[in-house]
């Protein structure tokens, strides 16, 4: 048998080569991900923050009767006046769904910051985060504790919301 040539022995060898340093490379680059993942995860948590657990894995909001205390209100359309409208930040459409207000739909306000969206959805983000979902405004940033002040009943609130819809009347 003839003993194969020494280029291709080589470019064997130099393939081989290439190739163990690339997965090499690719794996030290997963490594590297992760750990600055966890890095900015760490850097992310506001140690201020009431509701951080300090199990960074297993991030929480708020909880239901604190979240019950933000008003609600039914949606009416273009029928509302704009007393409140000129209150609230309103886009028109919900920030966590993407889905436009229709009529009669439940709507909540947070009261900080003046957003407005879809009580369902809403709820489910509050319920891990203890922010606005639009601007990111911490909702507990008042210094008090959060079970003052929630024996009472939560406040009643009439939203009146007017939508122009482009047409003049």
């Amino acid at each position: 048998m003839d003993k194969p040539p020494t280029v291709t022995l080589v470019m064997n060898i130099t393939f081989y080569i290439l190739l163990s340093i690339l997965l090499i490379l690719w794996f030290i680059s997963i490594i590297c991900r992760r750990y600055r993942a966890l890095t900015r995860n760490r850097l992310a948590v506001d140690p201020n923050l009431v509701g951080w657990p300090t199990n960074l894995e297993l991030p929480y909001g708020l909880e239901n009767r604190v979240i019950d205390t933000f008003p609600k209100f039914v949606y009416m359309g273009s029928d509302q006046d704009m007393d409140m409208k000129s209150m609230m930040k309103m886009t028109g459409e919900c920030a966590v769904c993407l889905g436009a207000f229709e009529e009669k739909e439940s709507l909540r306000l947070l009261p900080k910051c003046g957003h407005v969206f879809h009580v369902d959805c809403v709820d489910t983000w509050l319920r891990m985060h203890a922010s606005c979902p639009f601007c990111r405004a911490n909702l507990l940033s008042d210094s008090r504790p959060i079970d003052e002040g929630l024996s009472q009943a939560p406040p009643q609130v009439e939203v009146v919301i007017n939508v122009d819809d482009g047409r003049d009347r």
